[in-house]
């Protein structure tokens, strides 16, 4: 679970976001996201299209997973992560990958092994 501060639970934000923010997609994934102040916070979204209930929520479980590492070192924004339809073929190992490289492009994350190479 993602520590309550790092979430984005309420229809508002994640109304805003969709309308103001931009995206990125990468396979079975997507982003939108809005440059912010304070700390990120993180909304993840999985529609009907995925699968059923039990297959959606596998999905989220591995979406938050996979976010909580990355969330110290995340520049400040509210971002939503949408899954789309072949997400729940997806291994964890292959959405960690998608979000950091997702995050990367976005300028949202920068990978520590990035980081000490060009120090």
């Amino acid at each position: 679970m993602l520590n309550k501060r790092y979430r984005l639970t309420k229809r508002g934000s994640f109304s805003y976001v969709y309308g103001k923010g931009e995206r990125n997609n990468l396979g079975a994934l997507r982003i939108t996201y809005v440059r912010g102040k304070g700390c990120p916070k993180v909304g993840i979204s999985v529609p009907n299209t995925v699968g059923k209930a039990v297959v959606r929520n596998k999905v989220r479980r591995r979406i938050r997973a996979a976010l909580r590492p990355m969330m110290s070192g995340m520049r400040s924004a509210q971002i939503v992560v949408s899954a789309r339809k072949g997400a729940d073929e997806l291994t964890y190992a292959q959405i960690e990958n998608m979000l950091a490289e997702l995050f990367a492009k976005s300028g949202l994350y920068e990978k520590k092994a990035d980081a000490l190479a060009h120090n």
